[in-house]
């Protein structure tokens, strides 16, 4: 099963697949081979999954309440909007103006145009998978039947989306699809009344084949969308595979339970800071210079996720303070 120590593990390897993908699109790790730039889509579709998985077991576990959008898109809204609006007053400072369009669009991450950041167009993506998912589960269906229109609205995403978004957004959209529903099934078959064995030999030969299908993109990677999405999902599922194995083995890394535990919030950061901020080429040394990038990055990520700890903190304590002292009382409790 994938529980939380796993889970942050996998975000731990996907985030560092981003990382790496990144250094090697912009040639900071030079490498005759192009198949070492889609270690970020990679990192992205483990993400997917595990998004997918893990609401459709938090629904199975405690179903649909009232707070279980708001709690979600809480958690990806308030750390992107921080972070958006210190690189919105950057650019302020450097002189670089947006119309107010832009700044409302890109706060609330529905700027599909990208002006602040084009890694940033899965923050969309993240949210109406959410608010579809929302809505399809309050409408208390069968599971399947409920994880069934999940892929139908991945059908729209693959499919139809080419004709009202910009070419970036709607080739990320389509190659990431179906990662979320896929996600969402793959928790529905983690349920009690399946057999565990059937489901460990699934997950064996899933990896297997994942490996094998991942293999013949890495030999040719100029398949095309279709395939090469394919290929995503074959990855990860081989990584999912490998990783509940290692886990039922005992073993566990703490380095990537950590990275994994902040890597939302490297996400944010990481591009900006290799593309727009150049730190990774500050220095003339290249390991130097990636020690420093990291070392920012990391320091930056773990001082946004306390700010965000504490800005909830203080939000829970004011609400309960204002509860607790109720609509018919003054300061003074008279």
């Amino acid at each position: 099963m994938i529980n939380k120590q796993s889970t942050e593990q996998l975000k731990g390897i996907a985030i560092i697949l981003v990382v790496l993908g990144h250094l090697f699109v912009t040639k900071f790790i030079d490498s005759s081979n192009h198949t070492f730039n889609y270690f970020g889509a990679e990192g992205v579709g483990i993400f997917l999954i595990l998004s997918g998985y893990g609401l459709t077991t938090s629904f199975l576990k405690n179903g649909m309440d009232k707070s279980f959008l708001v709690r979600r898109i809480r958690a990806v809204m308030l750390p992107y909007a921080l972070v958006t609006t210190l690189w919105l007053m950057l650019d302020y400072f450097k002189g670089k103006m947006y119309s107010l369009k832009t700044i409302v669009l890109s706060l609330v991450g529905f700027d599909l145009q990208l002006t602040m950041d084009a890694t940033m167009w899965y923050i969309t993506f993240i949210l109406m998978w959410y608010l579809i998912y929302y809505l399809i589960f309050s409408l208390k269906l069968p599971n399947i039947l409920s994880v069934g229109l999940l892929f139908g609205a991945a059908y729209l995403f693959r499919y139809h989306s080419q004709m009202n978004f910009t070419e970036q957004v709607y080739w990320q959209w389509g190659l990431h699809s179906f990662m979320f529903p896929l996600g969402a099934l793959f928790a529905l078959f983690r349920q009690p009344g399946f057999s565990e064995k059937i489901v460990n030999v699934g997950l064996g030969l899933f990896g297997l084949l994942g490996f094998w299908v991942y293999n013949i993109n890495v030999i040719n990677n100029d398949l095309g969308l279709g395939p090469y999405m394919v290929s995503n999902f074959s990855f990860s599922v081989a990584i999912l595979s490998l990783m509940i194995i290692i886990e039922r083995c005992g073993l566990y890394s703490r380095l990537l339970r950590f990275i994994g535990s902040i890597s939302f919030e490297i996400y944010l950061f990481e591009a900006v800071f290799m593309y727009r901020l150049g730190i990774p080429y500050i220095l003339p040394n290249k390991f130097l210079s990636l020690g420093l990038y990291l070392i920012i990055l990391i320091g930056s990520s773990l001082l946004l996720k306390k700010l965000i700890a504490l800005l909830l903190k203080g939000f829970t304590l004011s609400l309960h303070t204002n509860r607790k002292s109720g609509p018919g009382q003054n300061l003074s409790g008279s």
